[in-house]
């Protein structure tokens, strides 16, 4: 399977919910494209979650930090959740884990993007 992603809204956050593989190819490709499509609308927020994701590989986690790095310059943010099993372990290993805003609680992840809107 490579990856399906879908898009929903919780206030002013877009949450994409993502199912399969990142990894070199499709699955990086689509996540790609569509995290370029939705930062034009600068200054956007997303969530990332990552509870169904199977595996990711360098290509994968090289989208998400680029995404992560051109959000924050253009006043947004990215988080992650649910990163669980192979998935965390990758962004363990990569020491993302303690780089990227990681949640394993949607409610949590959707009221520190408010926080961050406080502070700014």
């Amino acid at each position: 399977m490579s990856l399906l992603i879908s898009t929903r809204k919780a206030g002013n956050v877009t949450i994409l919910d993502l199912r399969g593989r990142i990894t070199i190819g499709a699955g990086s490709d689509a996540l790609s494209s569509e995290l370029h499509a939705l930062a034009e609308n600068a200054p956007c927020d997303l969530l990332i979650n990552l509870a169904e994701v199977t595996q990711v590989d360098s290509t994968g986690i090289n989208v998400l930090v680029q995404s992560y790095v051109s959000l924050k310059r253009k006043g947004g943010n990215l988080k992650i959740l649910h990163a669980t099993g192979y998935v965390r372990e990758v962004l363990e290993v990569t020491h993302l884990i303690g780089c990227l805003p990681v949640f394993a609680d949607e409610a949590e992840a959707l009221a520190s993007f408010r926080s961050t809107a406080a502070h700014a």
